[in-house]
């Protein structure tokens, strides 16, 4: 199940395998001047590749390596040649998604995601418009960034921070 909502000049889709027509457990991801920030679960990647058909992909970053926001990396550089941006922590991962041993839970919420090749994400990301800082945040995972857009009052959270009524089945 995809959700899609236009926020000015953002684009966020909001991913969830279905059970019984039902989205549990959704994660997100955002699409803004070319940038895809996290890519979703192997579950929705289907879906999603659809969903982007037409958008302009240049690149993409990952706010952490958790298998429900990276497992479109590998299908978006195969069809869109884009490079693939995260923190250095999370490289290793990227390149061997099942060096992470899932949970139950994991498994059939999102599933192991295929292996893509990333580069380490610096302190600042330029897209055509807008300059994005990257900020290190650990603490939901080491790998884990955020991107600021101190011009637009934007900031791209990954899973530092989660609001409404969202649970969590790991710590």
């Amino acid at each position: 199940m995809i959700l899609i909502d236009n926020h000015d000049k953002i684009t966020k889709f909001r991913l969830a395998r279905t059970v019984f027509g039902r989205g549990l457990y959704f994660t997100a991801a955002y699409l803004v001047d070319g940038l895809l920030v996290d890519s979703g679960c192997a579950h929705t990647v289907n879906e999603f590749m659809v969903a982007l058909e037409g958008s302009t992909i240049r690149s993409v970053v990952n706010t952490h390596t958790h298998e429900d926001h990276i497992a479109g990396n590998a299908h978006l550089q195969k069809k869109y040649s884009v490079r693939i941006y995260a923190h250095k922590e999370g490289l290793p991962v990227l390149a061997n998604p099942r060096r992470v041993n899932l949970s139950l839970y994991q498994l059939v919420m999102w599933g192991y995601p295929e292996p893509s090749h990333a580069e380490p994400i610096g302190r600042i990301l330029e897209t055509e418009h807008y300059q994005f800082q990257i900020i290190h945040t650990p603490g939901h995972s080491l790998d884990h960034i955020c991107l600021y857009v101190p011009n637009e009052g934007w900031l791209f959270t990954g899973d530092a921070y989660i609001g409404g009524r969202d649970r969590s089945l790991r710590a």
